[in-house]
C-alpha cells in the first residue's frame, strides 16, 4: 500500500462527513434557488463531489448516506422547518436564520428525526463542526440541534419522564 493510499483510506466516520457535507450543500442550494433537490444532487455528484472528497481524504462519500439526507430533507422540509421553528427562541423564526444555517438544521434534524441508528450526541457534534467549516455560527446551530435531540431522542437524551 502507497502512502498516498494509507492517506485516502476510506473511514467510516470521514465518508459519512463528506456526505453530510454535500447534502448541505445541496439543501443550501435548493434553498437559494427553489429548483428540485433531485437535480442539484445530481449536479453536486458530478461536477463537486471530488473537492469534498479530497477535504475529507477519502475515496469517497457514503452515498447512501448522502442520498438519504437528500431524499429526507426534500420529502420532510415543512416537518423538519417545523421542529426547527419549535426549538428557536421567541424572537427568532426560520426566515431570520442564514441559509447556510437552515441548510445544516434542516440536515442534522433529519438525521436526529429519522435516523435513530446514529448517535444523537454525535450528530450534533458533527454539525457544530460542519457549521464551522460553512461560516455559520456553531453555538447557535448546536443549541437548536440539542434542543431537536431532546425532543426527538428522549429516551437516548435522557429527557424521558418516569411513569
Amino acid at each position: 500500500m502507497t502512502r498516498d493510499d494509507q492517506a485516502l483510506k476510506a473511514v467510516p466516520v470521514r465518508r459519512r462527513s463528506a456526505a453530510r457535507l454535500g447534502a448541505v450543500q445541496v439543501c443550501y442550494q435548493g434553498l437559494m434557488s427553489a429548483r428540485p433537490t433531485a437535480s442539484i444532487a445530481t449536479e453536486f455528484l458530478q461536477h463537486y463531489a471530488a473537492d469534498v472528497i479530497k477535504s475529507f481524504r477519502v475515496k469517497d462519500l457514503d452515498h447512501q448516506h448522502f442520498t438519504d439526507l437528500c431524499a429526507g430533507m426534500d420529502a420532510n422540509a415543512e416537518a423538519l422547518d417545523a421542529e426547527i421553528a419549535g426549538c428557536l427562541a421567541k424572537d427568532w423564526s426560520l426566515e431570520r436564520i442564514t441559509l447556510i444555517e437552515r441548510a445544516l438544521l434542516r440536515a442534522g434534524a433529519m438525521e436526529l428525526c429519522h435516523m435513530p441508528h446514529l448517535p444523537a450526541r454525535a450528530v450534533v457534534s458533527e454539525y457544530a463542526g460542519l457549521s464551522d467549516v460553512c461560516g455559520g455560527d456553531v453555538a447557535f446551530v448546536n443549541a437548536v440541534l440539542d434542543k431537536v435531540a431532546v425532543t426527538a431522542r428522549v429516551v437516548e437524551m435522557g429527557t424521558a419522564k418516569p411513569a
